[in-house]
């Protein structure tokens, strides 16, 4: 194998006007790459095992080339450079991570060992780890030399990143000599189609027809590539007209704002000690921020003598102070993982795919390749199955650790709760919930008529949610069996804590104040965290969710799920209402959260913030922060007046709850960017949706209407891209964020064991690129 160093200048006329039948033949195993980040190096990887395991034995093997395009280094890319501050912490444990393939793929329960060379097997190290494929992140990890627990340790982005960038030596060090990697460290403009080989005015989608590509740079290098990957990963997305009015009052006025964007390349330097930062979005990206306005500024988390599991901040005096807000006003709560409980698997006994089965009328849902798909409903179908799982382990948790919140025996929770998945499994047959099928029954029946009749009532019924309630009153059972509301599972309040109160501050230690209510809020998230899914009823939740979300991605992918019911009920409702209770911090950023709280660096701005211009005037710095009206009048009454700030206060920002206001002079959105394609604000995406070579996915409601979804139109696995006129291109995939119309959770890594969707996914766009070969 070699890798070759990237070629510079732009092509010649020569090199762009040969025929294309001339190109056909000349680039016929060229293949471009654009995005050497994760989902890039794992299609790498599979090209080379599978080019290893189709051509090794050959005479005259193919020389295959590949080009990895990408401005930041192959494997770890942008969001997991080696280069940012080691406090940046992942959101994931190390053990949850791997770039390579295992027996638990689904492509790896068959067929020969990888073998890329005579001394391969030499070249993988003892630890465990298969000569098939390569290491995990654990794996690799133990070999390093790591000895923190791999089930329980959050490990620095920049390790990660270490794991990606000698998975990617691992990967060119063992292709076989026909295989060569080209890197080309800078970012692609364009994707040119070249002319066809067929006459003028015949057109042919027939890969051995249908010319390569022309892959433009803004170096100025130019390829020709037989087959394109679109592998970019998170994209800059274009701002809304709120955002664009923030950035441009701040520009006018003399403050600061910061777009949505990755932190860690964020402009933070230009944020000053003691500005007033109103940050809106409180999850990953904010505790990002933090970690980089404290830990990378000199401050210190000292753990508390008095409270374990807390800490206390010394300031190094560097720090700005934090306004928080968000839609729900609080964090996600806390992963409830550490060394003391670290994550363990949680078997489901009533979400399953035999169950799911069952209300479809399959035999056998494990068999994704059938034509037959299940094409369940979310809410009316599977979600109760998921609640009833969910309800098993809240109230199995509780009598366990809380036996006295019960009136009477535990067990007859338990009774009812099966009692309502036998009743959902016997009664909401397919027939019934799924009136297509009962139409058809009907019609050969020769009853017409009335099966247009029902179809129009059940579909009637799903739209306003009656078909999703219980066969039996369950809140009667519940509130006789334990009494206290407090010790009731609601999954309501545990999403969406702050909804119906009302603040009459923001100050500590005042009567009503959101600041007391926050503290208590996150130090019950911290200890229930700290607690583990055993010790905690509401974390027990965790594991249910995390399990059950797995599943739905699988049969998501598989094509088991109604594309309407994933848009309007999945994404509608519930993957907010999962990543709430799965996708939050370690609880290590909680108790740094809790701690700069209590150190006064953070005041919080209650639920649903609304920022405006500041319609007082800041007066110069150096004048002891006091403020005036236009017009000298005095500051409008609630607003809360800066201190030490040397930027002009224009910002303020509200709550509907809380009484008063908050100014500020700098604004960051931490929210995370929306990664729809239609807003893209990088130029090759939004290039090829411009001139049409991709467009975004529709969806067709069930009132007939068109929607655009936020990833593309894309042919199932193995994605091949469409076009704005409904043309497939043979030669051109996407395997990223983008692929978002047809998956779910896609910002989630490949895990270990798990059979991963993303693994799957580049198993087969390798095959299908391998197979143009």
């Amino acid at each position: 194998m070699t890798t070759s160093s990237p070629h510079s200048g732009t092509s010649s006329s020569a090199e762009t006007n040969v025929s294309a039948s001339d190109l056909l033949d000349a680039q016929a195993h060229s293949v471009a790459i654009i995005g050497a980040g994760p989902r890039g190096l794992s299609i790498l990887e599979r090209l080379v095992a599978l080019s290893a395991e189709r051509f090794l034995g050959a005479d005259t093997p193919p020389t295959i080339v590949v080009h990895l395009i990408d401005p930041y280094p192959p494997g770890a890319g942008i969001v997991w450079r080696t280069d940012q501050p080691e406090t940046l912490l992942m959101n994931t444990t190390i053990a949850e991570q791997t770039i390579f393939p295992d027996s638990s793929c689904s492509f790896a329960s068959s067929g020969a060992p990888r073998v890329s060379s005579d001394d391969t097997a030499d070249r993988f190290d003892a630890g465990g780890m298969s000569d098939r494929f390569g290491p995990s992140m654990a794996q690799w990890y133990r070999n390093e030399g790591g000895t923190d627990p791999v089930d329980a340790t959050f490990p620095s982005r920049t390790l990660y990143g270490r794991y990606l960038r000698d998975a990617y030596a691992r990967i060119r060090d063992t292709a076989p000599d026909f295989f060569k990697i080209v890197e080309h460290p800078t970012t692609v403009e364009s994707v040119i189609d070249l002319p066809p080989v067929e006459p003028l005015g015949h057109t042919s989608t027939d890969p051995e027809t249908v010319p390569p590509q022309l892959v433009r740079c803004e170096d100025g290098t130019a390829i020709i590539a037989s087959a394109v990957v679109l592998a970019v990963g998170h994209i800059p997305s274009a701002q809304t007209e709120e955002r664009a009015r923030l950035s441009a009052f701040a520009q006018r006025t003399g403050g600061r704002y910061i777009p949505q964007g990755l932190p860690a390349e964020a402009p933070v330097a230009e944020v000053a000690p003691g500005n007033r930062v109103i940050v809106r979005g409180m999850g990953l990206n904010y505790f990002d921020l933090q970690t980089l306005f404290t830990h990378e500024r000199g401050g210190r988390f000292d753990p508390d003598p008095d409270i374990a599991g807390e800490l206390r901040y010394v300031r190094s005096g560097e720090e700005p102070r934090l306004l928080l807000g968000s839609r729900r006003g609080v964090p996600y709560r806390s992963k409830p993982i550490c060394p003391a409980h670290p994550r363990s698997a949680w078997p489901l006994r009533y979400f399953t795919r035999e169950n799911i089965a069952l209300l479809a009328g399959l035999d056998d849902l494990d068999d994704l390749d059938s034509d037959r798909k299940a094409g369940a409903r979310f809410n009316d179908q599977l979600w109760p199955l998921i609640l009833a799982d969910l309800r098993l382990a809240y109230y199995s948790t509780l009598s366990r650790i809380r036996p006295e919140a019960f009136a009477g025996d535990p067990g007859q929770l338990r009774e009812a709760i099966a009692e309502a998945v036998s009743r959902h499994l016997t009664r909401r047959t397919w027939r019934e919930t799924h009136p297509e099928s009962r139409e058809s029954a009907e019609a050969h029946a020769g009853d017409t008529d009335a099966a247009g009749s029902r179809q129009r009532e059940a579909a009637e019924a799903a739209r306003q949610g009656r078909v999703t309630r219980e066969a039996f009153a369950w809140s009667e059972i519940e509130e006789s069996l334990v009494p206290d509301p407090a010790h009731r599972m609601s999954l309501h309040e545990l999403l969406n804590p702050l909804e119906g109160r009302q603040f009459g501050s923001r100050g500590p230690r005042e009567a009503n104040s959101l600041h007391e209510w926050m503290l208590d809020f996150l130090r019950n998230d911290l200890h229930d965290s700290l607690a583990g899914t055993e010790g905690s009823a509401e974390k027990s939740l965790f594991t249910v969710l995390w399990q059950s979300r797995l599943l739905l991605k699988e049969l998501i992918v598989a094509g088991h799920i109604d594309r309407v019911s994933i848009d309007m009920e999945i994404c509608g409702w519930f993957e907010s209402f999962v990543s709430g209770i799965c996708d939050g911090p370690p609880p290590q950023r909680i108790a740094e959260l809790l701690a700069l709280a209590e150190a006064g660096l953070v005041e919080f701005i209650g639920p649903d913030m609304r920022i405006e211009a500041n319609p007082d005037v800041a007066a110069p710095a150096g004048t002891g922060g006091t403020q005036a009206g236009r017009g000298g009048a005095p500051a409008a009454s609630g607003t809360t007046l800066a201190v030490g700030d040397p930027l002009p206060q224009i910002f303020t920002v509200t709550s509907a709850q809380v009484t008063g206001g908050i100014t500020g002079s700098v604004v960051i959105d931490a929210a995370s960017p929306t990664n729809a394609v239609s807003r893209a604000a990088d130029v090759l995406i939004h290039g090829m949706v411009e001139r049409g070579q991709l467009t975004p996915a529709r969806l067709t409601l069930d009132d007939g209407r068109e929607k655009f979804l936020s990833g593309l139109a894309l042919t199932p696995r193995p994605y091949r891209t469409i076009d704005v006129e409904g043309a497939v291109h043979p030669r051109r995939f996407a395997l990223s964020i983008q692929l978002s119309s047809v998956q779910w959770g896609l910002a989630i890594a490949a895990n270990p064991n798990t059979n991963a969707a993303t693994l799957n996914d580049s198993h087969a766009a390798a095959t299908a690129i391998l197979d143009l070969i």
